[in-house]
């Protein structure tokens, strides 16, 4: 996603997973489920990439979003609209 302010282009790489039904837990969810650990790694990898990835700056982010599923879309619709703008 690339972002313009005051001139400045902003490139965000963000990774999204959709991912179907039969992959929820009990709850309805993924945090508990087979996948748990991969949805784990996608919310927690712009905190580790900070430390590992030499070419992050000011202007280029990497992020990443809980699974994408359509019943969990407004879920999903809030966490990635907080990631742009914030």
């Amino acid at each position: 996603i690339l972002k313009k302010r005051n001139k400045v282009i902003n490139i965000y790489q963000i990774f999204i997973e959709p991912k179907g039904d039969q992959f929820k837990d009990r709850q309805g969810r993924f945090e508990n489920s087979k996948e748990g650990w991969k949805q784990k790694f996608l919310l927690e990898i712009e905190n580790k990439a900070d430390t590992d990835l030499k070419f992050e700056n000011k202007y280029f982010k990497l992020m990443g979003l809980p699974f994408y599923n359509k019943t969990l879309e407004k879920e999903f619709e809030k966490a990635l609209e907080n990631k742009i703008l914030s």
